[in-house]
Parts: C-alpha cells; sequence; structure tokens
C-alpha cells in the first residue's frame, strides 16, 4: 500500500466514519486517493461509501453477488443484532432529523438527554420505577454512542446526532418502521 493510502485507510478502518468537519485533512485524503482506496478495500471484500453532500465516508461490506468472480468472501465486518428499543431510538433519530434538515439551516441537530428519553419514554412498556426506565433509556443512549450515532458534546447531557445515521436508516426503512410503529400505537391503545 501506498503511503498516500496508509492515513485515509486506517481512519476508515479504525474510526468507522470520517467526517469532513472531524478530520479535514484525512477527509481530502479519502477524496482524492478515492479509486485507490476502493480498489484496495475491493481485494478484502470492502467498499467505500463517501457522501460529499454531508460530508462523511464509512467502509461496508460488500455484496457477495458484487464480487467480479462470484466467490463469497468471509464477512470482514460482523453483524450484530440491535434490541428492540436501540433499533427504535434510531428510527425516531432518523425522524427527528429529517425534521430538522427541513425546518432549520442548521446542519447540526443537538439533543438533551431529557430529549431523547422523552423522545422513546411512550413506546417502551410502563414501570412502576421511572428511575429504572430512565436508566434503561440511558443504557441504549451509551450503546447509540458506541455506534457513532450520537457523539456527546461539550454541553453537559446533550449529544449530536450524527449525519451517518441516513446511511444507517434510509427513507424506504423510516416509512416502513413508521408504519409499524402507527399499528403498534393502535393495538397499545385499544388495550389500554
Amino acid at each position: 500500500m501506498s503511503d498516500a493510502l496508509t492515513a485515509p485507510v486506517v481512519h476508515l478502518l479504525k474510526a468507522g466514519v470520517v467526517y469532513q468537519g472531524d478530520a479535514p485533512l484525512v477527509w481530502e485524503q479519502v477524496l482524492s486517493q478515492q479509486a485507490a482506496i476502493g480498489d484496495y478495500l475491493g481485494v478484502i471484500g470492502l467498499d467505500v461509501v463517501i457522501d460529499r453532500a454531508e460530508g462523511y465516508a464509512y467502509v461496508r461490506q460488500q455484496d457477495s453477488e458484487v464480487r467480479d468472480d462470484g466467490s463469497a468472501v468471509p464477512r470482514l465486518v460482523t453483524r450484530h443484532r440491535l434490541s428492540f428499543p436501540v433499533s427504535l431510538m434510531l428510527v425516531l433519530l432518523r425522524g427527528r432529523l429529517a425534521d430538522s434538515d427541513a425546518d432549520s439551516g442548521d446542519p447540526r441537530l443537538v439533543l438533551t438527554r431529557e430529549d431523547l428519553v422523552e423522545m422513546v419514554r411512550s413506546f417502551l412498556p410502563p414501570r412502576s420505577n421511572e428511575a429504572q426506565l430512565v436508566d434503561q433509556i440511558d443504557t441504549h443512549i451509551r450503546k447509540l454512542v458506541d455506534l457513532k450515532v450520537l457523539r456527546p458534546t461539550k454541553q453537559a447531557a446533550a449529544y449530536e446526532v450524527r449525519r451517518h445515521l441516513k446511511a444507517l436508516v434510509d427513507a424506504q426503512a423510516l416509512s416502513d418502521f413508521n408504519d409499524l410503529l402507527a399499528t403498534y400505537r393502535d393495538t397499545v391503545s385499544t388495550t389500554v
């Protein structure tokens, strides 16, 4: 691997997502070496995805049918099932991001811990102990920080919703999940 590829490839593999604002030098290297990075990562079954408009790049596993020779490549990037509350929060955050994009000129969406708790509270089973419910939601928030969907800000108990969430939850998945949530709400309201 040439020296020009080392830094961008290592950042993509290590960080998971490279943002233009977080690492401008690496971002420029990713853009200028896009084809070479794609060729290099393609050998090990990975694709580089760059969203210039949103200012981020990440690596994802190739589909097995994408390979030119038709051979299946073992998964380098492992998949993990997300719990329902974490999946729910991803979709709710994606909806909030879409609303923010439509209503505001600010590309950043910052939510407080209280905003996140209120956003998801009505979808979780009620508990007799409110503190336990909030602790459970805090656990889900930490998982979203681990997934780099939320980034803690300098402001206490506030989180920035990262733009690559759009790639994780696309418009079709958002629509499908909203239909599922509407059915869930109807079921819950008729049983109460």
